[in-house]
């Protein structure tokens, strides 16, 4: 296939550091290798999970016929879709949309409950620029090995996804932010490459964001390696800014396939944490991950999530963890106590 022009109607928020135009020229040429930039035209519609994150941050309906620029990557989410990159992507390979960014890949199971079916795409052909195929990694910040921040850093983990982690972490930026005048950075360490987490701490206050995304990479599956020096370079890069504070979030749980695990097991990570925030569905989950970070040397300071909806959760988690626990939405003066207490807050 010769190289030939097309004019996208979508291109999707993975692409968000590489500055796209409409109208661009792809090539039959392929790397099958994670971050590599396509164009697929668009065969079906999804109701339940059928939108896409434009580079705005926007949300748009995926409609058939629409061709749209994605990157290959894979995805292993509880409440989404596993996927992966087949080991040789041709024009006219059918694959899907893994996830809201536009992570393009072979869909291998789903959560039935969040989408019907993934969406299915034909591929066209790669993204070409000065005659070389266009890969994410090419527009990212350089990993780095050591970190040599000093500023606090308060980190929010959870035992899976969906217990809450974004909407603590933006109630945090917004008390520190709005209600206490500081200057807040924050960052999403490891997940899959969308914005609308980073955008709604953005909209709480938070001055600087950045995430695994920014040192290209489509997510932090399959990059255990890589998630370390990811991580690192990204809070460098933040205390290169002078914040008050940096609010750390650790997408997906603290077990899982996102290599969170990989950064609880780095010395130097841990101990760069100031203050641990751990959100959970349940008492078994708290205590369970409590007791679990307790054992990499990462102690909780404080729970949140649905665990921490009543009483009859945080009278539990004070009473026998001898940890604090508050629900944000009610309330943020335990919260506001323990940060205090710790050093991490000014009294």
């Amino acid at each position: 296939m010769k190289n030939k022009k097309i004019t996208l109607d979508k291109i999707g928020s993975v692409l968000k550091n590489i500055e796209l135009p409409n109208e661009l020229v792809i090539s039959g040429s392929i790397n099958s290798k994670e971050g590599q930039a396509i164009v697929v035209l668009v065969l079906t519609e999804e109701e339940k999970y059928g939108q896409l994150e434009l580079v705005s941050g926007r949300m748009s309906k995926i409609r058939t016929g629409d061709f749209i620029a994605g990157v290959l990557g894979e995805r292993k989410a509880l409440e989404g879709i596993v996927g992966k990159i087949p080991k040789n992507v041709k024009p006219g390979k059918i694959l899907n949309i893994l996830n809201l960014g536009g992570v393009i890949g072979e869909a291998l199971s789903w959560n039935k409950d969040v989408v019907s079916q993934p969406i299915k795409v034909k591929v066209l052909g790669s993204i070409v620029s000065e005659g070389k195929c266009l890969n994410i990694h090419n527009f990212s910040l350089k990993p780095e090995t050591h970190l040599h921040i000093t500023i606090p850093v308060i980190s929010v983990m959870g035992t899976a996804m969906g217990v809450g982690k974004t909407t603590v972490a933006s109630t945090l930026i917004h008390i520190l932010a709005k209600k206490m005048g500081l200057k807040v950075a924050a960052v999403k360490l490891t997940g899959v490459a969308t914005q609308k987490d980073i955008l709604a701490m953005q909209d709480s206050g938070a001055v600087k964001t950045l995430t695994f995304h920014d040192v290209g990479l489509t997510s932090t599956l399959n990059n255990h390696d890589a998630v370390v020096p990811a991580a690192k370079s990204i809070l460098n890069s933040l205390g290169n800014e002078n914040p008050d504070l940096i609010v750390a979030e650790l997408g997906d749980g603290i077990i899982g396939w996102y290599g969170v695990d990989k950064l609880l097991k780095d010395k130097e990570f841990i101990k760069s944490l100031s203050f641990t925030i751990l959100c959970a569905h349940d008492l078994v989950g708290a205590v369970g991950g409590a007791d679990m970070l307790k054992k990499l040397g990462a102690k909780v300071d404080f729970f949140a999530g649905p665990v921490t909806n009543n009483s009859a959760g945080t009278d539990y988690l004070e009473k026998i963890l001898r940890i604090p626990g508050e629900d944000l939405r009610e309330d943020s003066s335990k919260l506001v106590k323990a940060l205090t207490k710790k050093g991490v807050l000014s009294s």
